[in-house]
C-alpha cells in the first residue's frame, strides 16, 4: 500500500477538524439562544477557541514531525561522517599491509638483498599479511553478529591456560620498559570454566591488544577474579586513556578514540564492538573507566559455571603437582612453564625426530599453490605426501593406497566438496584421522564441521608449527 505523504495527511486533518467543529458548534450555539447579539458574540468566541485549540494541536503535531526529521538529519550526517571515517580507516588498514606485502615481495623478486635483509623483508611481509588477515576476520565477525548467525558453544575451558596463551602472544609486541603481567584468580588444575572458549579468547585478546597498542610506558595487567556465580575479567593499562565523551562511543562499530588530533593508530575500530556483541551473546557485559592521559581499566563479566573436572583438557596440571602453584598465578610466567605448555619455543624437537618415515598423508586441495606451500612446510619431516585436486579424486586415491595414515581435506573443492569426500572415506575406514582445512571458519562453522565427522580443523593461512602440531596430535605414526 502506498504511503500517504505528510502534507496530504496534515491538510486532510485540518479540514476534517474544521468541518466537524463548524457543524457541531453551530448546532450547539443555535440550541442555546435565538438572540442575534449573543449568537454573534458566541460565534466570535467559537472562532477564537478553534484558532487557539487547533493552533496548539498543530504546533504539537508539527513539532513532533520536525523533531523526527531533525533526528533523521542528524543521523544521516553522522552516518555520512562515519562512512567517511570508515572508508578512510579501511583504506588505511588495507593499503598499508598490502603496500608492505607487494613492496617487499617486489624487492625480493628484483634484487638479492643478502641474508640479513631478506630475513627482515620476509618478516615485514609476514606481519603485513597477519594484519590484513585480522582485518578480514573482524569484518566477517561483525557481519555475523549483525545478521544474528552467531551462537554460543560452551565447552570446558582452562582460564589460566587461556591467559598464558594471550600473554605469550602479546609479549613480543609490548614496548620496551612497559611492565606486562597477568593475574589468575584460581589455581591451575581448578580453573575449569564452561564457556565459549573461542569468544572468551577473542575478547581477552582484543582488550589486551588495545592496551599494548596504546601503552608506551608504565604497566599493563590483565586477569580475572571469581565472585560467587560470576567470573570478572579486567585489563588495566597506564596508556593514553580515553576522553570522557567517547567512553560510550568506543563500543560502537568503526568508532575510535584518537588521543591526539591528526595522529592515527592502526585498527578499523571494530575490536570493542565485537567484544560487546560476543558478551551479549554470552549473557555478560563490559564497562570501561578511563581518564585521558592516565590509562584505562576495562572490566567484563560472564557467568561462572565451573567444569565438573575442575580443569579443562587444555590445562597442564601435572606441572603444578611438584611445584607450588602460587608462584605461577601472577607476574611473568617462568620459562619452564612456557615450555611445558607447548608455546612456540625454539627448543622443540626437529620435525624429523617427531615423525617416522612411513607416514603417508593425502592432501586434498584444489589450489596447487596451497599444496606446494604444505609440501615445503613438511619437506624435512620424512612424511610422504599425496595430492588430490578435488574430493572425488581424494576418494579414488584413498581406495588405491591403503598406506595413507591421515588426510588433510580442504572443505571447498570442485567436483566433490570436503564434507562428501570425508563421509565416503569414513565409510571405508572409520578411524582414519581426517583434518579439515579452510580459509575461514567461525565458531559456528567449527562446531558443524566437527559434528560432521572431522577430527580437527586448521585455518588458512597456518604456520609450520600449527600444521606440525595438528599432525603430531592426530597421527598414529608418532614415536
Amino acid at each position: 500500500m502506498k504511503r500517504i505523504l505528510f502534507e496530504y495527511k496534515f491538510t486532510a486533518l485540518y479540514l476534517l477538524l474544521g468541518l466537524l467543529w463548524i457543524v457541531f458548534s453551530d448546532r450547539m450555539i443555535n440550541s442555546m439562544t435565538e438572540d442575534h447579539t449573543i449568537l454573534t458574540r458566541l460565534q466570535t468566541y467559537k472562532g477564537w477557541f478553534y484558532v487557539l485549540v487547533s493552533g496548539g494541536f498543530f504546533f504539537y503535531y508539527l513539532r513532533s514531525h520536525l523533531v523526527r526529521l531533525r533526528d533523521a538529519e542528524k543521523k544521516a550526517v553522522e552516518s555520512d561522517r562515519l562512512k567517511s571515517a570508515f572508508l578512510q580507516n579501511i583504506s588505511h588498514e588495507i593499503r598499508t599491509p598490502m603496500n608492505g606485502i607487494i613492496g617487499f615481495a617486489t624487492l625480493l623478486e628484483n634484487e638479492d638483498p643478502g641474508d640479513e635483509l631478506r630475513k627482515e623483508y620476509l618478516g615485514i611481509i609476514t606481519n603485513s599479511s597477519n594484519r590484513l588477515l585480522e582485518l578480514v576476520n573482524q569484518i566477517l565477525d561483525i557481519s555475523m553478529l549483525e545478521t544474528g548467525t552467531v551462537n554460543v558453544h560452551p565447552r570446558e575451558t582452562g582460564i589460566n591456560r587461556l591467559l598464558l596463551e594471550v600473554y605469550e602472544q602479546m609479549l613480543p609486541h609490548v614496548k620496551p620498559g612497559v611492565e606486562f603481567r597477568y593475574t589468575a584468580g584460581l589455581e591451575s588444575g581448578r580453573d575449569g570454566l564452561v564457556t565459549d572458549e573461542y569468544k572468551l579468547r577473542q575478547i581477552v585478546g582484543n582488550l589486551v591488544h588495545n592496551a599494548v597498542k596504546f601503552t608506551s610506558e608504565g604497566s599493563i595487567e590483565f586477569g580475572y577474579t571469581i565472585q560467587k556465580d560470576k567470573a570478572i575479567f579486567f585489563v588495566n593499562d597506564t596508556g593514553l586513556g580515553i576522553p570522557q565523551e567517547k567512553l560510550t562511543e568506543i563500543f560502537k562499530y568503526f568508532r575510535k578514540a584518537e588521543d591526539v588530533p591528526g595522529k592515527f593508530h592502526e585498527g578499523a575500530g571494530l575490536g570493542l564492538a565485537i567484544c560487546k556483541g560476543n558478551l551479549q551473546l554470552m549473557n555478560g557485559w563490559i564497562s570501561v573507566k578511563s581518564e585521558q592521559g592516565k590509562g584505562a581499566r576495562f572490566t567484563f563479566e560472564i557467568p561462572y559455571t565451573p567444569s565438573e573436572k575442575g580443569a579443562s583438557r587444555t590445562n597442564v596440571p601435572s606441572l603444578f603437582e611438584s611445584t607450588s602453584p602460587d608462584k605461577f598465578l601472577t607476574g611473568f610466567p617462568p620459562k619452564a612453564f612456557r615450555d611445558a605448555t607447548g608455546s612456540q619455543q625454539q627448543t622443540s624437537k626437529p620435525a624429523k625426530e617427531i615423525f617416522t618415515d612411513d607416514l603417508t598423508i593425502l592432501v586434498a586441495e584444489d589450489e596447487i599453490m596451497n599444496y606446494r606451500y604444505m609440501s615445503e612446510l613438511l619437506k624435512d619431516t620424512g612424511i610422504r605426501l599425496l595430492h588430490a585436486a578435488n574430493g572425488e579424486e581424494a576418494v579414488e586415491i584413498f581406495k588405491k593406497r591403503p598406506d595413507i595414515g591421515m588426510i588433510l581435506m580442504d572443505i571447498r573443492m570442485p567436483v566433490m566438496n570436503g564434507f562428501e569426500a570425508m563421509k565416503r572415506i569414513r565409510g571405508l575406514k572409520p578411524d582414519l584421522p581426517i583434518i579439515a582445512q579452510s580459509a575461514y571458519i567461525s565458531a559456528d562453522d567449527r562446531k558443524k564441521t566437527l559434528d560432521a565427522g572431522f577430527n580437527e580443523i586448521i585455518n588458512k593461512p597456518f604456520l609450520r608449527e600449527e600444521l606440525l602440531e595438528v599432525i603430531e596430535v592426530h597421527s598414529p605414526k608418532i614415536l
